[in-house]
């Protein structure tokens, strides 16, 4: 008899737990966030990045180089900060095929705006763009090299409407958002998952290097 009142009171503590538990709100995943709005668009490093002198963690900072909209309608102005760290970095030694270095973007830092959380990854990389001279200030800046051009690149798509936020008009390559690898930087290679390798000592990416940023906006 003992037994089973034993019994009994165990299996209703075991029942007012499972209850407990149910009622109470699990903590909220920092993983679970849902993306808003994903796409890409045009930035440019404002510091040299060197596989030979970085670490895991080291901070990233690069710069829009147009402006372009969200898919809530706020726009992001030209020369707001786009930052990150690097997830990983390797100098080429002895034995290594290749250098490496891969660098993931969180924070979209609008101008005058409030910072976005975001999922970013190097799409495409181009060269500094070249200074322009003195005797053509005034003229447009359309070609090759122009990424500072005013006006909306890039290209910011609605997660749920699928809906186009981009500009019309067909950019040059360093600022068109379907742009992909590495163009104009010799012995350097882009993977799909946004590694950057080459087969000399060092990765090396100098400032005012042009990347397309593919990215997912997190709600």
């Amino acid at each position: 008899m003992k037994r089973v009142c034993s019994l009994l009171v165990f299996a209703g503590l075991a029942a007012l737990m499972c209850v407990a538990q149910s009622s109470t709100p699990s903590a909220p995943s920092a993983q679970g966030a849902s993306a808003v709005g994903h796409g890409a668009f045009p930035v440019k490093l404002t510091k040299a990045l060197d596989s030979s002198k970085l670490k895991d963690g080291d901070a990233v900072e690069a710069q829009t180089v147009g402006s372009f909209k969200l898919p809530d309608g706020t726009l992001v102005p030209k020369g707001s900060r786009l930052t990150g760290h690097v997830i990983a970095a390797k100098a080429k030694s002895k034995g290594d095929s290749e250098s490496q270095l891969t660098i993931a973007f969180e924070t979209l830092n609008p101008v005058n705006g409030k910072p976005l959380a975001v999922k970013g990854t190097v799409q495409a990389v181009f060269p500094p763009a070249e200074e322009q001279a003195p005797n053509m200030a005034g003229k447009a800046s359309g070609a090759a090299g122009g990424g500072d051009a005013e006006g909306p690149v890039g290209l910011i798509t609605d997660s749920k409407t699928g809906s186009n936020m981009s500009s019309s008009a067909k950019p040059e390559p360093a600022t068109d958002p379907k742009s992909v690898g590495v163009q104009g930087i010799r012995d350097l290679e882009l993977g799909s998952d946004g590694k950057l390798f080459s087969g000399g000592k060092h990765v090396k990416l100098d400032n005012g290097v042009r990347l397309i940023v593919r990215v997912d906006i997190m709600g």
